[in-house]
């Protein structure tokens, strides 16, 4: 999905549900179609996360993977080669 298409979804969405599961399993959209997953997972690879969920909902084209709380361009890189469509970072230092 391009930037354009995340932004006006987002847009339209008004909502994301903001995960810290334990495991992919443990996701359930319930009619969210903004899914992001935070880098500060208590246990296990949130990278592996959206991975899975990138996967699992790829051929659903309602349903958009983010992931919250990169801090660094080497994770902001790596969610992006697992499948994530937008990055968010608490913060900016150019």
């Amino acid at each position: 999905m391009r930037k354009e298409q995340v932004l006006s979804r987002m847009r339209e969405e008004c909502l994301i549900a903001v995960i810290r599961a334990k495991n992919p399993e443990q996701v359930i959209a319930g009619g969210i179609h903004f899914i992001e997953i935070t880098m500060t997972m208590d246990e296990g690879n949130p990278v592996e996360f959206i991975s899975a969920m990138a996967a699992k909902y790829r051929k659903d084209d309602r349903i958009v993977i983010g992931a919250g709380t990169v801090l660094d361009p080497e994770t902001a890189r790596a969610v992006i080669l697992a499948g994530a469509n937008y990055v968010v970072s608490p913060g900016l230092n150019l």
